[in-house]
């Protein structure tokens, strides 16, 4: 009797991305969407953590973890609240990337788009906010803005950037 084989089945890598607020979520499904999308890829897995600085982002990765298992793990963090050495154990400890948006989100995307970045993290999102006339809180609100080939543009002469797009695409 012929022994039959099942086709294999290609796993997919699976990704946890933790963002720290409403539009750090909404960045990250849009890359999701734009790096990953057709069921090809990485599964990437998003999570908000609803602000509250560094120590509740990473909490919010731990949290996921309790009940999954990923690949690979990041946080994307805001750098104007200063990230720990616990902070940095901790994330080390459950093999956690962590990518810093100096000082916040809004002030990595003014950078990507190549604009100047103020130090504080409320001007960076009145700047954005005038440029793109978007709260920026929906993944939709990226696409005339953020284009693959920007990104790729981007990454380039920003290491976070880099970071966080080679995750998505499963290196």
């Amino acid at each position: 009797m012929a022994e039959h084989s099942s086709p294999q089945i290609k796993q997919r890598q699976t990704l946890l991305a933790v963002g720290e607020g409403k539009a750090d979520a909404a960045f990250l499904r849009y890359l999701r969407g734009l790096y990953c999308s057709g069921r090809q890829g990485v599964s990437v897995t998003i999570r908000n953590a609803n602000g509250k600085g560094p120590s509740n982002v990473i909490s919010t990765a731990f949290g996921a973890l309790r009940v999954a298992s990923f690949d690979q793990k990041l946080c994307l963090l805001d750098t104007d609240i200063v990230w720990t050495a616990k902070n940095i154990s901790d994330a080390k400890r459950q093999k956690i990337q962590l990518i810093g948006a100096t000082p916040c989100l809004e002030g990595l995307l003014l950078q990507i788009l190549a604009k100047s970045v103020p130090t504080a993290s409320d001007e960076c999102k009145r700047q954005l906010k005038s440029i793109t006339g978007k709260s920026m809180f929906e993944a939709e609100d990226y696409a005339g803005y953020f284009s693959f080939e920007l990104l790729q543009h981007a990454r380039i002469r920003m290491a976070e950037v880099d970071r966080l797009l080679r995750l998505f695409e499963g290196w």
